[in-house]
């Protein structure tokens, strides 16, 4: 069964105060992971690590902006280690939860996992577990199982079932943002 979106956020709060050492009330959903909590890169991949463990997913490899500059090509989204526009407008509909002044145009793209919160991990974790199969694809079953990060289970007829990663996710993601994103007008941010 999906945890709800409350024991989602809740694992996820209860993850990132064991990891950085903090009481579990100064952890906030909308808590800026680098610059107010004091999260390092280490502390990131830490967290990753965790969340992957903990809810049996697979997140994407390297960081959000390599993934989507590679899936967008040969937009640009970023050009001498700034955003462009279309690179802020990119990151801006993928992750809603971070204040958009903070993603425009010619903003440096080291530094942006800095602006992660709590609900930017909650995003990533429910669209992974949204994703999971519901029902076997051979027997039509609902009794479907994680047993590792990319495999699931029919507890039925015992069928492997692949479930999709973070990359096949961003992937889908972007394919159904790439019309909008490309034929939207570019701000300055």
């Amino acid at each position: 069964m999906i945890p709800n979106n409350q024991q989602i956020a809740e694992r996820v709060q209860k993850i990132i105060a064991e990891i950085l050492q903090l009481p579990i009330e100064e952890v906030k959903p909308d808590s800026l992971l680098g610059e107010e909590l004091g999260a390092t890169s280490m502390d990131y991949v830490e967290t990753q690590f965790r969340l992957e463990v903990d809810f049996e997913v697979e997140f994407y490899k390297d960081s959000v902006v390599e993934k989507l500059a590679e899936i967008f090509a040969p937009e640009k989204l970023v050009a001498g280690g700034l955003l462009t526009s279309f690179g802020a407008a990119v990151l801006r509909l993928r992750m809603p939860e971070i204040d958009p002044a903070r993603l425009c145009e010619g903003k440096p793209v080291a530094g942006i996992e800095a602006m992660y919160t709590p609900r930017s991990w909650v995003r990533v974790v429910k669209e992974l577990l949204n994703a999971a199969p519901k029902t076997c694809p051979s027997c039509g079953s609902d009794q479907v199982q994680a047993v590792k990060p990319l495999i699931s289970l029919c507890q039925k007829c015992r069928t492997e079932i692949r479930r999709p990663s973070g990359e096949d996710c961003l992937r889908a993601w972007a394919r159904s943002a790439a019309d909008s994103l490309r034929s939207a007008p570019q701000s300055r941010g």
